[in-house]
């Protein structure tokens, strides 16, 4: 492999790494106002890119030829190091924030529609699909190899190393998120079930009380 592939290697290597790790940030472009099916939509549209991107490397590694495969991955590498897959994670931090929130804010308001209802099952079926556990790698078919493939013409590289424990610590990270999302769900069901317990404790005790009145309240004629 040439010096400009052993370039273009480590450069996805330390690319993707920094992306899945560093603090997501929204480009002026994404601060802009953006409805949730457009997110879902757009980050879905991100993963089709990148994996047709890498199967396209893939194919040229298949034909055996060294001198164009740099060349052919230009354009994976460069979506990995650009702002495809940034924005790709910038626009499943907004749609994991608002699934979130609408988790917390579910548990304590009931006052919705059925079209409500509707829309808002989409959207959660939607981001769990284009921005769940392990997506990325759900979602493609050719991306993992790719990189795996790139990575293996550098195992003698500290970068491949890195770049593979990058991965591994995403991975774990997003086991992190769904973890903590069943704890979330745990405690809002634990204060509902705190709530009834509490609202059939009182109803209890009000009947309780008006037994007592009917049982003291004196018969007629005494």
């Amino acid at each position: 492999m040439n010096r400009r592939s052993n370039l273009s290697c480590q450069c996805l290597i330390l690319s993707i790494g920094a992306l899945l790790l560093s603090p997501l940030t929204f480009s002026p472009l994404l601060a802009q106002e953006i409805s949730l099916e457009s997110r879902i939509q757009s980050a879905n549209e991100s993963l089709a890119t990148l994996d047709n991107q890498a199967r396209a490397c893939l194919n040229i590694f298949e034909q055996g030829d060294s001198n164009t495969t740099a060349y052919r991955c230009d354009d994976f590498i460069q979506s990995v190091d650009g702002t495809l897959l940034e924005n790709y994670l910038t626009h499943c931090e907004a749609l994991k924030t608002w699934r979130e929130e609408f988790i917390t804010s579910e548990s304590t308001n009931s006052n919705f529609s059925a079209d409500d209802a509707v829309t808002n099952l989409r959207l959660l079926s939607g981001i769990e699909l284009v921005c769940g556990e392990n997506a990325l790698r759900k979602r493609t078919e050719y991306v993992f190899s790719a990189f795996s493939l790139l990575q293996g013409e550098q195992s003698q590289n500290r970068s491949s190393t890195l770049g593979n424990r990058y991965l591994k610590e995403f991975e774990q990270e997003q086991l992190l998120n769904t973890e903590r999302r069943r704890l979330q769900s745990s405690v809002l069901e634990q204060q509902q079930r705190r709530r009834l317990e509490t609202n059939q404790q009182l109803r209890n005790l009000e009947n309780e009380l008006l037994r007592q009145q009917i049982i003291r309240r004196p018969l007629p004629g005494n």
